[in-house]
């Protein structure tokens, strides 16, 4: 059976177009992408559901430089973290202040609801293609 998108009257002369011809553009930087599921990159589901188990602890404030995160807890503490896509992390800390949480027994950081899986200053830093591409003119 064929899924077909929402009528929105057209009635039954419209043309009906089935959902499986709606393209959505993978979204690359520069060509380069990162499979890497270490610590620091990208984040799988499975990390992602132990460490909403986990303790977490709210931030007032996380500066990034590089793939460096500072994070400054509440308390006034500070932890540094790693993470490869240091623009995405920039963005979302843009778009929604004051909404960061980190999952230190899992080295996750939450931006509203994004999650991005960090390397610990103990943890093993692999680079990938994602943080400095190569731009060849």
């Amino acid at each position: 059976m064929t899924k077909f998108s929402i009528d929105t009257g057209g009635g039954a002369h419209a043309t009906q177009t089935p959902l499986t011809d709606v393209r959505v553009p993978v979204l690359h930087r520069e060509g380069a992408t990162c499979d890497i599921y270490a610590p620091g990159h990208q984040l799988h589901y499975k990390h992602q559901g132990a460490a909403v188990r986990t303790r977490s602890l709210s931030t007032k404030q996380v500066l990034v430089d590089q793939t460096w995160v500072t994070l400054v807890l509440d308390d006034g503490t500070e932890r540094v973290w790693r993470h490869h896509d240091p623009d995405r992390l920039n963005r979302m800390i843009e778009l929604l202040r004051g909404s960061c949480v980190i999952y230190p027994d899992a080295h996750a950081l939450r931006v509203g609801p994004y999650w991005f899986n960090c390397a610990t200053q103990v943890d093993a830093w692999e680079e990938c293609s994602l943080v400095f591409p190569v731009i060849r003119q």
